[in-house]
């Protein structure tokens, strides 16, 4: 069954003063489940409803990542029909410290779009994959205590790409701004936010004899706008869309659409896992991961259970679990520091119950 939370919380005034401790905007409770309905926009910035799907984030552990202690969602988008049968399929990683709160940068899910990007790219000496992979990292992108206006720098870096015969020197720049507080309409209530303009933007740098600076000109600047409700976390997003232009490379002009995520509700998860009637093998998380990840299950009935590693080619690498088990909800931490990077399968067996799903250990 499922349970609304945060009843009381449907009207706060406008006038309120939001704390600054960027814990007060978290909630605290493992087994919560952000549900939002995401509507992808035109190029005029009209809704378009016939493409909209649904996004479910779980928060489903707090430990340490990546050297900081975290709050680690589980993460997945698919139609509203369907959803709840899909697995998770990415982590999200947030840190709170003082007035900050750090978001851990990796690739995740997109890294098979990545893989695309280098094959159209003719330099052997980059590859957008690893240049990526060296970015990822922990970083400041909600900082509560900012002058509204002000914009601070998350993170620049410059590099030079070559595309068939043209070599072009590029700067990548992640930025942040905290825009006025906002009154946002939400399916749990109305909430006074804070609103953070994160914005990823791609120039062109004109190289200047030193010891002169070179002159970096906009290609393309990706808005992404957050808005943070206390005790509730984020409960809208707005990605506008946008026009690029780029024939100075001869690719035209390109039309990116925007997208608008809201959320609808957030349910508590645990009465449904302890009551479940089914076998259930969870994705595990972090995945990708480097060099632990945690596997969770829950079982309705008492059995003898394994749960076993392989790789790609159908080797056993390890196994977690090979004992009689009763009926009940578990979690094992596997260590692959000794493997090497790559695509593994763990599953689990209990009596008839055989499930197997894919995770990736990327060093």
């Amino acid at each position: 069954m499922k349970m609304i939370i945060f009843p009381t919380l449907i009207a706060l005034n406008s006038g309120f003063a939001l704390a600054q401790q960027a814990s007060d905007y978290f909630t605290v409770d493992p087994g919560l489940r952000w549900q939002f309905i995401s509507t992808p926009l035109d190029s005029a910035g009209n809704e378009i409803d016939s493409l909209q799907y649904s996004r479910w984030d779980l928060l489903i552990s707090e430990t340490v990542f990546e050297g900081l202690p975290a709050k680690i969602l589980q993460t997945k988008s698919g139609p509203a029909e369907t959803i709840e049968y899909q697995p998770y399929l990415d982590s999200i990683f947030y840190h709170l410290s003082g007035t900050d709160g750090y978001e851990y940068f990796k690739l995740g899910v997109i890294k098979n779009l990545i893989f695309v990007l280098d094959s159209l790219i003719s330099d052997s000496t980059f590859s957008v994959l690893s240049f990526l992979q060296s970015l990822e990292h922990w970083y400041s992108v909600y900082r509560f205590a900012q002058p509204v206006g002000n914009r601070y720098e998350i993170f620049h870096v410059d590099t030079t790409v070559t595309i068939d015969t043209l070599t072009l020197p590029l700067r990548l720049e992640y930025d942040g701004t905290r825009l006025q507080d906002e009154t946002i309409v939400t399916g749990i209530g109305t909430f006074e936010c804070k609103k953070f303009d994160r914005t990823i933007g791609i120039s062109y740098l004109i190289i200047l004899p030193p010891p002169l600076p070179p002159i970096a000109i906009p290609i393309l600047y990706l808005h992404d706008y957050i808005w943070i409700a206390e005790d509730i976390w984020i409960v809208q997003g707005l990605i506008p869309p946008i026009t690029v232009d780029l024939q100075f490379i001869g690719y035209g002009i390109i039309n990116i659409p925007g997208l608008i995520t809201r959320l609808d509700i957030i349910t508590g998860v645990e009465e449904e896992i302890q009551t479940t009637t089914d076998f259930t093998l969870l994705q595990n998380y972090p995945n990708p991961f480097n060099p632990s990840t945690k596997i969770s299950w829950q079982s309705p009935v008492g059995s003898w259970q394994t749960l076993k590693i392989f790789d790609v080619l159908g080797n056993e690498v390890a196994t977690l679990v090979d004992e009689y088990k009763p009926a009940g909800s578990y979690e094992v931490e596997w260590n692959a520091s000794e493997l090497p990077s790559g695509v593994y399968f763990y599953q689990l067996r209990a009596g008839s119950f055989v499930e197997t799903k894919k995770m990736i250990l990327m060093k």
